[in-house]
């Protein structure tokens, strides 16, 4: 009799001590076999958490005619809390993307729900895995490298601000300045990803002289509950030393022959 080469000796000594397993990617980093726990971290209420996960199952094919690693055919979510939402994962997809959406108005606390692997080829009995998931309105910072910024009029003042996403969903936070004339800046939205931070360069112009206190207001797109407020202030004075420091971010009207001494006029004023 004929000895059976050593790597299917291997692949079958690997099928004999080892249970299907199921591998998630992203948010969290963990194979889990079946029965096994999940905590996909912290969500705000309303927001979509996006479970990345691969296709290896970690198990020879029953079916197939070469040895060969049987493979998931799709990720699904099941008994979900009242007013959450999911969309499976598509079918044969790599990675599979698999969604799950918290309702809006779901109130702090832990929330558990179940996650299914399925196979329709390769013999695999299914991989169901408990997950857990913390809503909290408490994902999002939000902060200023300098509260107050002086700059001449009709000169931007440029104010640095630092999104942070603490949560395990990505999302889209939207930036309100309220307390300014309408004029003076304009909202923006800004995608964050998760357990991730994103600086703004924030200009700011005004057109009068004063003194002006204000706040950044950010509040995510997938529910009010999720906000921050950051009190700022703006000085904005007729003066040399104003219009030196706003010629280092440039100014598009200089002539160009002008163009180097302004730049030498804007290092020389911010220079420490």
């Amino acid at each position: 009799m004929r000895r059976m080469p050593l790597i299917m000796a291997l692949l079958l000594s690997v099928s004999l001590v080892s249970a299907a397993n199921w591998t998630v990617i992203d948010p969290v980093q963990k194979t889990l076999e079946n029965g096994q726990s999940l905590d996909l971290g912290v969500a705000g209420p309303g927001q979509k958490i996006a479970i990345l996960s691969n296709r290896e199952s970690g198990e020879l094919s029953k079916n197939a005619a070469n040895p060969s690693e049987a493979l998931w055919d799709r990720a699904v979510v099941e008994n979900l809390p009242a007013g959450w939402t999911t969309e499976p994962s598509k079918l044969y997809e790599t990675p599979f993307q698999t969604f799950v959406t918290i309702s809006p108005a779901a109130a702090d606390g832990e929330y558990a729900f179940s996650i299914l692997t399925a196979d329709e080829y390769d013999g695999l009995t299914p991989v169901t895995v408990n997950a857990r998931v913390r809503v909290s309105r408490d994902v999002l910072a939000a902060s200023l490298s300098q509260a107050r910024e002086s700059s001449g009029v009709l000169q931007p003042a440029f104010f640095y601000l630092t999104l942070s996403n603490t949560g395990s969903a990505s999302d889209i936070f939207e930036v309100i300045p309220q307390g300014l004339p309408a004029k003076w800046s304009e909202r923006r939205r800004v995608f964050v990803p998760h357990n991730a931070a994103v600086t703004l360069s924030y200009p700011v112009t005004a057109t009068e002289g004063g003194s002006y206190p204000f706040s950044f207001n950010v509040t995510s797109l997938s529910s009010p509950l999720i906000q921050q407020r950051v009190a700022a202030h703006l000085d904005a004075r007729t003066s040399i030393w104003n219009d030196a420091k706003a010629a280092s971010h440039g100014l598009a009207l200089f002539p160009f022959i002008s163009q180097p001494l302004y730049a030498l006029i804007g290092a020389l004023s911010n220079w420490r």
